[in-house]
C-alpha cells in the first residue's frame, strides 16, 4: 500500500535488484514517475520526490490560475 503525501501515492519497487521508488498523480490509475534510491540513503530521495511533488503541484496550480491548457 502506498502511503500519502499532498495526494500523491508514494510505493516502493524492487527494480533489476535495486531498490526504487515510484509516485502517481492523484488524477491517475498507476505510478507513472519513479527514481532510484540514491547512495545518500532513502531519506534523502523521499525529500527529492517530496520537491518534485510540490514542484507539479505548484506548476498545475500556475496553468490553472493563467487559464492555459494542453493542446
Amino acid at each position: 500500500m502506498p502511503v500519502r503525501y499532498k495526494g500523491w501515492g508514494i510505493s516502493t519497487k524492487v527494480i533489476n535488484g535495486k531498490l526504487w521508488l515510484r509516485w502517481q498523480h492523484p488524477n491517475e490509475n498507476f505510478p507513472r514517475y519513479g527514481c532510484p534510491v540514491s547512495e545518500e540513503g532513502l531519506e534523502v530521495t523521499i525529500n527529492h520526490v517530496k520537491f518534485l511533488i510540490n514542484l507539479a503541484n505548484k506548476l498545475e496550480e500556475e496553468v490553472k490560475n493563467k487559464g492555459l491548457r494542453r493542446r
